[in-house]
């Protein structure tokens, strides 16, 4: 293919033949773009294999939003949040979705069978876990009254386990011994209620409280989340503010953005080490010509015009940066296999973002190499033959 390509555009013969000349500088040039092409799209695709392990964690939660009560200055704790007739009004506006107001009491401590303090739980009163969760080892029973379920991370962190007994501690309200009924299945960190972490403790412990938020969900196949949550609004803000209901998937849009907008910083980070492959490449040809100076000489005097001189350096520039990108594109690629594997557990999972990075990699790195070549080749080209042969 060289070949062929090389008798239509004899400058690529010659610009081959010179860089073979300087084996060591050729060679460090190269290397250099192949480091900005791999910085680059390697870690666009690690960037998108890390963006799709965390947004996995939103699946299932597509009909799911949360209802938040909003507060104003000054009014008494008896009024804050909401209360049995807002979530009545909630339930009415929302139609066949499910509605769970939470009971989420700060302060909270959770004391495992051995004594010990649960340190990361929280705890969250709930009228029916059923409604959301599914048990991963017991279950949870219909008449929910005296006992409570765990999360998975806490379950595994405290080595909790169905069927013992923990404390739960909340200021104001009780600390009583509960037997654990069921470990719910993992839910990930999109969860609203956060639920890895949670002790659920059944809503009726508590008496008759003022609830702290309220999760909302629509069955996929029965209804739109974005209109039931417009529906709740319009029902409960009448005359002034009073709930925001934010579906989960605009959270998952939220992150989207972040994760995007992190990954392209990173990403032009790596880019930086093109700066590094523009003064090598720069530097190489500099000395090459400083090298050939009395063959350039010649090929002026005997009518070889500026543009021809020009053209043959920029080519070797050139050669240079598409080298650097053949090899780097792989080298990127294979990275990419491995992240995949491990975040993702498919090597194949890229994205056409993923995939962008690495072919945006390589036009810098082929852009770089023939900017860095313009100067050395423009100096060279502008020196007289009689100044070439002195030299």
């Amino acid at each position: 293919m060289f070949d062929r390509l090389a008798a239509r555009f004899p400058v690529l013969l010659l610009a081959r033949r010179n860089l073979a000349r300087s084996r060591d500088l050729t060679v460090l040039a190269v290397l250099a773009v192949v480091i900005g092409v791999v910085a680059i799209g390697g870690i666009g695709l690690g960037g998108e294999a890390f963006k799709q392990d965390q947004l996995s964690a939103f699946e299932g939660f597509g009909g799911t939003a949360t209802a938040d009560p909003i507060d104003y200055e000054g009014e008494p704790p008896s009024e804050r949040g909401f209360g049995d007739d807002d979530i009545d009004r909630m339930r009415q506006a929302a139609g066949s979705a499910t509605v769970l107001p939470v009971v989420s009491p700060g302060g909270s401590t959770v004391q495992t069978a051995s004594g010990d303090i649960a340190v990361t739980a929280q705890v969250n009163g709930i009228e029916d876990p059923r409604a959301f969760y599914d048990a991963q080892t017991g279950e949870i029973p219909a008449n929910w009254r005296r006992s409570v379920v765990v999360g998975a991370r806490i379950a595994d962190t405290n080595d909790i386990a169905v069927g013992d007994r923990i404390t739960v501690s909340v200021p104001g309200a009780f600390t009583r011994a509960f037997t654990v009924d069921a470990i719910l299945e993992a839910q990930g960190f999109a969860d609203p209620l956060s639920a890895d972490q949670t002790v659920f403790v059944p809503l009726a412990q508590f008496g008759e409280p003022r609830y702290d938020s309220a999760v909302v969900r629509v069955p996929t196949t029965a209804g739109d989340i974005d209109a039931v949550a417009e529906n709740i609004e319009a029902a409960l803000n009448v005359r002034r503010q009073e709930v925001s209901v934010s579906p989960v998937q605009n959270q998952r849009a939220q992150f989207e953005q972040l994760f995007g907008t992190i990954n392209q910083f990173l990403a032009g980070v790596g880019a930086l080490s093109l700066l590094v492959a523009a003064v090598t490449i720069a530097n190489t040809q500099l000395m090459s010509a400083l090298e050939r100076e009395g063959e350039l000489g010649v090929m002026r005097a005997v009518g070889y015009p500026k543009l021809a001189v020009v053209r043959l350096l920029v080519a070797e520039s050139a050669a240079l940066g598409v080298v650097g990108a053949a090899v780097g594109i792989p080298l990127a690629l294979a990275i990419g296999l491995v992240v995949n594997a491990l975040l993702v557990g498919d090597p194949l999972a890229f994205t056409a973002t993923g995939l962008t990075y690495v072919a945006v990699g390589a036009v810098f790195g082929i852009l770089t190499a023939l900017v860095a070549g313009i100067y050395p080749a423009w100096r060279t080209a502008n020196k007289r033959p009689v100044e070439a042969f002195q030299g």
